[in-house]
């Protein structure tokens, strides 16, 4: 439990620093853009302890992927909420690791900007038109509940006006689609529309908004990274077709090699068309029955699969 208070702590205290002033704000939505599978809660820890982290993943975690953690090295307090009880856990930026594995970092880029946006489906020309459709999309969800969420957090602010409610839901569409962009490396729209209602919130209203604007933007750079796991699929899977097929015709060279080599001793010891009497009358005293006159060569396949070992890429 003291863990868990400590940490709540570092998370109060970085809360008014996040939120002083524009650069402040856009520095830390670009830098929750690279950790954006964190919620604001822990986005906020890991930035007020390693505002350098670059990829951070737990001890288990580490060694899963082939790294291994430095001596020495010290953990980043987070707190995971996952269980019954929260319970404070520590994370470890990967500059504190070794090993000869490094996890592939997914990106979007002028070559790859037209393919993956073919794959997601998007009928948006370039990659920052889909940021700002995505965006709002996802907020509007008729699933999603964000836009009632919001309206919520306004009784915070006294205010329940119609005009006011979907003000401050366009600045946390503006952030969000400033956070996804940043990740994408696309031209950010402003950020700082959402700090004026940020300045005046009450702390409930200011982490329900904050929390907002990172639910959605992850969202978003989640779905682009499944595309890529998608690709990368496709990717590994053609790599084993077209492993199977060298394999394969590898097999069958060795195959017919073998049967040239052994075609003229098998001409001598099978001969299809000679019957009992005439292996007698060529000496084979051995020779006790024949129980075919005619052989035939079996010949096994062997259908086996092929397993692909993606090792990774180093950036």
């Amino acid at each position: 439990m003291k863990g868990i208070i400590y940490t709540k702590d570092i998370y109060r205290e970085i809360i008014p620093k996040i939120i002083q002033d524009e650069a402040s704000w856009s520095r830390f939505l670009s830098f929750s853009a690279v950790h954006y599978q964190m919620g604001f809660e822990n986005a906020s820890l890991l930035y007020a302890q390693r505002p350098d982290a670059k990829m951070v993943e737990t001890y288990t975690k580490w060694r899963e992927k082939g790294r291994y953690v430095r001596r020495g090295s010290k953990g980043i307090a987070i707190i995971d909420s996952h269980g019954y009880r929260p319970y404070v856990d520590h994370v470890f930026d990967i500059s504190d690791t070794n090993g000869r594995e490094r996890p592939e970092i997914w990106r979007l880029d002028k070559e790859n900007e037209k393919e993956i946006l073919d794959l997601l489906h998007a009928k948006s020309s370039n990659a920052q038109d889909y940021v700002r459709e995505a965006v709002e999309k996802e907020i509007y969800g008729i699933d999603k509940n964000y836009v009632e969420n919001i309206s919520d957090l306004c009784r915070y602010h006294d205010s329940q006006n119609p005009e006011h409610i979907y003000d401050i839901t366009k600045a946390v569409i503006q952030s969000a689609q400033y956070m996804a962009a940043m990740r994408i490396q696309a031209e950010p729209p402003p950020a700082s529309s959402l700090l004026p209602v940020l300045a005046t919130a009450p702390k409930l209203m200011v982490y329900g908004l904050c929390n907002t604007v990172l639910s959605v933007a992850g969202q978003v750079l989640s779905g682009i990274e499944k595309v890529f796991e998608m690709k990368k699929e496709k990717q590994r899977a053609a790599m084993g077709i077209e492993a199977e097929k060298e394999q394969g015709i590898e097999r069958s060279d060795r195959n017919t090699e073998k049967g040239t080599a052994g075609h003229g001793i098998q001409s001598i010891r099978h001969q299809p068309h000679q019957n009992t009497d005439t292996l007698k009358r060529q000496g084979n005293g051995n020779h006790k029955r024949t129980e075919k006159a005619k052989y035939e060569q079996l010949s096994l396949s062997f259908d086996g699969g092929y397993a692909v070992c993606d090792c990774g890429r180093a950036l």
